[in-house]
């Protein structure tokens, strides 16, 4: 599923899947919300907007609230930039590999 993503989003995905598998969450979040923030970013560069400077979590801020997308799409943006509660844990069952995965490939394949 992400063999044809650009190499900076596969990597950062590839990232994530590697350090949650030694049991960092955190990091495995940070490298999700990274892939599909890049991902997003790269979309609007196609589209002829310029961001320059824009964090991914600002991204996936934009597109939580954009009502144009589809639901599916905000809500997976969404989980990925939840707070941890204070235990350390989201407050949601959600796979964020997943839903950055899902936001990744929409805003690659959009267009």
């Amino acid at each position: 599923m992400i063999s044809n993503l650009p190499k900076e989003v596969k990597s950062e995905l590839e990232l994530a899947v590697a350090v949650r598998s030694t049991g960092n969450e955190g990091k495995a979040r940070v490298h999700a919300r990274r892939a599909a923030g890049w991902a997003i970013r790269s979309w609007y560069e196609r589209q002829g907007y310029s961001k320059k400077g824009q964090s991914a979590f600002s991204y996936l801020q934009d597109v939580s609230n954009d009502s144009s997308l589809p639901g599916h799409i905000r809500e997976a943006a969404s989980h990925l930039i939840l707070r941890i509660t204070v235990h350390h844990e989201l407050p949601i069952e959600t796979d964020i590999l997943d839903d950055a995965r899902l936001v990744a490939r929409y805003f690659i394949d959009k267009d």
